[in-house]
């Protein structure tokens, strides 16, 4: 004798069949399952990547440069054919060591005018082959920014409203 196969609605008796509806519903069940784990298993593995970049990015703290205070005396290793006001009163001088770099750095009070030292510093340089490169001037402000092979050079010289003094002049050195 043979079988007809089940299905859903059974045209003979016009009724339908609860164990085939059943179990389509069991297997549509767990498709739908299945499904829903995949999709929940890629989500989480995304998240799992978006988590892992953030974790992995890392920071970087910035250098800080070697301090070596010279008091009121000239660096150790400054130009000595940079010309320093005779008798100014010293208000800086010190060494900072960046990885392969020096930067010297000696500050003056001046007793001539910002626009007196403008042109000493500017005429200075001129005559020593320096590469003059950027210079901003003011009535109160003023800077001279230069190369010269592996060394760069910034004056800047400031009005001083002291009563002995006129003006302020920082040079900074950097040797690469």
């Amino acid at each position: 004798m043979e079988t007809e196969p089940r299905t859903i609605l059974d045209t003979r008796t016009g009724g339908t069949h609860t164990r085939t509806l059943a179990r389509l519903a069991g297997a549509l069940f767990v498709v739908t399952l299945g499904i829903s784990a995949y999709l929940g298993y890629l989500s989480s593995n995304e998240k799992t990547e978006t988590q892992s970049s953030v974790v992995t990015t890392t920071t970087t703290q910035a250098f800080v440069p070697k301090k070596t205070d010279f008091g009121t005396s000239t660096p150790a290793n400054f130009p000595m054919t940079i010309p320093l006001e005779k008798g100014a009163r010293v208000e800086q001088s010190f060494n900072l060591h960046y990885f392969a770099q020096n930067q010297l750095t000696f500050v003056f009070l001046s007793t001539k005018t910002v626009k007196e030292n403008v042109a000493l510093y500017s005429d200075f340089l001129k005559k020593q082959n320096w590469h003059i490169s950027n210079t901003y001037a003011s009535t109160t402000l003023s800077s001279l920014y230069a190369t010269k092979g592996s060394q760069d050079i910034n004056v800047t010289i400031s009005e001083h409203t002291a009563t002995s003094t006129k003006s302020q002049v920082s040079i900074s050195v950097l040797n690469k």
